[in-house]
């Protein structure tokens, strides 16, 4: 199955694509992707465009979990605010497509009003009632995650809240050709889990839709390496990316465009049939 995110195709059959990350908000977990002035926010535009960003993921919000980095909480005015002012600076025709990284149905159409192409809901559905009929009326794609609202113990009770998203998705008139899914690595899981995840993501795959993974800088890394600073965990990234692309999954989100533009490379010639 392919999916058709403003032009760009993505798919098993596709090459991989990579989803670059910039967060408009200062609260976030990694500071190196914030842009807290629409002249930084122009900047770090220009500069992944020219590192080969295929689709860039704008957040008003910090998205990284609160228990983890002691993130804090804004409006959705705010959410709003900081998401308008930064897309309205842009002339949005002139880059690839850009996806909107929020949980809220407000913001989300904002974006879209704007010339947003997709929308990446970390809830997967379950946060915002409204946020699937938005997407369904729309005709969008969707990222739906993994997102167990309580820990998620095992890789099975992750693959079941994707099963739960995708029947609100199919309930809601979201057509099957316009969702992508994320396992949500990092997200309300123990490193352990995480790491299984990555190792198993054959069954995540299994489930037909394009698969996107996001592992840059993520807390099981830090984990792992013994490294709590995230700052520190780029190496590890790498690494964790190119068993990603190895493993089969469309789209890679990350925070470090040419260095994870390499690590693709290596995966996609690794997987492919010799």
């Amino acid at each position: 199955m392919k999916v058709n995110i403003g032009g760009l195709l993505v798919g098993p059959t596709e090459p991989v694509r990579l989803m670059s990350v910039i967060n408009l908000s200062p609260e976030s977990f990694y500071k190196g992707a914030v842009a807290d002035s629409i002249d930084k926010f122009q900047a770090m535009i220009e500069t992944t465009l020219k590192e080969g960003a295929d689709i860039i993921d704008i957040g008003g919000a910090s998205t990284a979990p609160r228990n983890v980095y002691g993130t804090s909480d804004i409006s959705v005015e705010e959410e709003i605010k900081r998401v308008s002012q930064a897309l309205d600076s842009v002339k949005i025709t002139a880059y690839p497509p850009l996806s909107i990284d929020t949980t809220s149905s407000r913001v989300a159409e904002t974006a879209l009003d704007l010339g947003v192409s997709m929308v990446n809901d970390i809830s997967g559905l379950h946060a915002d009632s409204k946020m699937a009929s938005l997407v369904a009326d729309r005709g969008v794609p969707i990222v739906l995650m993994a997102n167990c609202g309580t820990p998620c113990a095992s890789i099975q009770t992750s693959l079941n809240s994707l099963e739960d998203s995708l029947d609100i998705a199919r309930k809601a008139g979201i057509k099957s050709g316009k969702i992508i899914l994320d396992p949500g690595i990092g997200f309300g899981k123990p490193p352990e889990v995480d790491v299984i995840i990555l190792q198993e993501l054959n069954r995540f795959v299994k489930l037909t839709h394009p698969l996107l993974v996001g592992v840059s800088r993520k807390k099981f890394i830090g984990h792992i390496l013994d490294h709590p600073d995230p700052y520190d965990r780029l190496n590890g990234s790498m690494m964790a990316t190119t068993v990603a692309v190895m493993k089969g999954v469309s789209v890679i989100r990350t925070h470090d465009v040419r260095e994870t533009k390499v690590a693709i490379q290596m995966g996609e010639a690794l997987r492919k049939p010799q």
